[in-house]
């Protein structure tokens, strides 16, 4: 299976490229304007294909109560996401199986259908 960077023919992201992710920087020109979106896709690409998983800060000690709530509700709202996405992806598996499965056939010649009808 191809690597989804391969698939999109993105170049990789360098340090020169911090600007274009900056959308403070003004794009001044569509040179500017295809290159951040080529970063910004494959800051993308990256994400889905190499998630960093949260990590609890050690150094911080224990949660303290009055965050707890919180933290909790970010916890569910990444549960929902997960399941938004994972929803997603099976909606665009179905629809790329239907797809698949669409037997086409090149015909020797043109055809054309009538939506007018004769007499026009």
């Amino acid at each position: 299976m191809q690597e989804p960077a391969e698939a999109t023919n993105v170049p990789a992201i360098d340090a020169d490229d911090a600007d274009l992710l900056d959308p403070f920087v003004p794009v001044r020109s569509w040179e500017d304007a295809l290159a951040r979106f080529e970063v910004e896709l494959q800051v993308a690409v990256e994400r889905a294909t190499h998630p960093v998983p949260w990590r609890p800060p050690i150094a911080l000690g224990p949660i303290p109560p009055e965050l707890v709530e919180r933290a909790a509700r970010i916890l569910e709202a990444q549960l929902h996401a997960i399941r938004y996405l994972e929803d997603v992806r099976q909606t665009h598996a179905r629809h790329a199986a239907a797809i698949d499965s669409v037997h086409v056939e090149s015909a020797p010649h043109p055809v054309y259908f009538d939506l007018l009808g004769p007499g026009i």
